[in-house]
């Protein structure tokens, strides 16, 4: 199996909370942070989104396509613009990898996520969407270096390995690629990671990825057995635009 990739940016404008007379205290932004699961309305693939308290986002659709960026809210409502990438190697019906997109909709925080929106490739083909996302109380299991720390296997069976330090490594031997890389704590009262990486030594298709550094977010799924870590993380290389989504489950 390949490496599955794609990338949605949001980037959120907040508006602020207007008042009058001055004596009343100013409305509370609901957080946006949570793991969120739900369905896309185009596909019909389920979703599976990590958003930190500081509102940073990776929503993963089940086909690869990966959805990312900075999610805010003003009040109860959040909104979006965003870019959409095909997983590496992947297009879109239409042929392209690419594309952007708007979202808005009202958010009730550690419950539910309800938006629309519009997304249209590079090649012109637009879609309407709806998102009806609901929390799952995994994010509160609180995350640690000692947590994650193992061996994790890799869809081409290759092992990746996490130790106690948070330093990350795999080495696939038939595509050469070396992968080193890092995992910290974002905040240990919730189950998020940041994850950063880079490839090198990789030969054939896969020298697209070499000197690209990755990074993004991850966390630790143990309602399942074995347990597995959800990684998605983007990078660059020159124009093009990258991303990876890993599911491993724990060796």
């Amino acid at each position: 199996m390949k490496n599955l990739t794609g990338i949605i940016c949001v980037s959120i404008l907040t508006s602020g909370c207007g008042g009058g007379g001055g004596s009343n205290p100013a409305a509370q932004n609901a957080s946006p942070g949570g793991i969120w699961r739900g369905t896309d309305s185009v596909t019909g693939y389920p979703m599976v989104g990590l958003v930190t308290e500081t509102g940073e986002a990776h929503f993963i659709r089940n086909d690869g396509v990966q959805f990312v960026g900075t999610v805010a809210t003003s009040g109860n409502s959040i909104s979006a613009n965003y870019e959409g990438f095909t997983q590496f190697g992947y297009v879109f019906p239409d042929g392209s990898t690419h594309g952007t997109g708007n979202l808005s909709g009202t958010v009730s925080a550690r419950s539910s996520i309800s938006a629309s929106g519009t997304f249209t490739t590079d090649k012109g083909e637009s879609n309407n969407a709806t998102l009806s996302l609901t929390f799952d109380s995994l994010y509160k299991r609180a995350s640690s270096l000692a947590t994650i720390a193992g061996n994790f296997l890799h869809p081409a069976s290759n092992v990746i390995s996490i130790n106690s330090n948070g330093a990350i490594f795999m080495q696939d031997p038939n595509t050469q690629c070396v992968v080193n890389g890092t995992v910290s704590i974002i905040n240990a009262s919730y189950n998020a990671y940041r994850v950063q990486y880079s490839y090198a030594n990789c030969t054939g298709s896969a020298a697209t990825l070499n000197g690209v550094q990755f990074s993004g977010l991850g966390t630790l799924d143990n309602t399942v057995s074995p347990e597995r870590a959800i990684v998605g993380v983007t990078g660059q290389s020159g124009s093009t635009k990258l991303a990876i989504v890993w599911s491993l489950p724990r060796t």
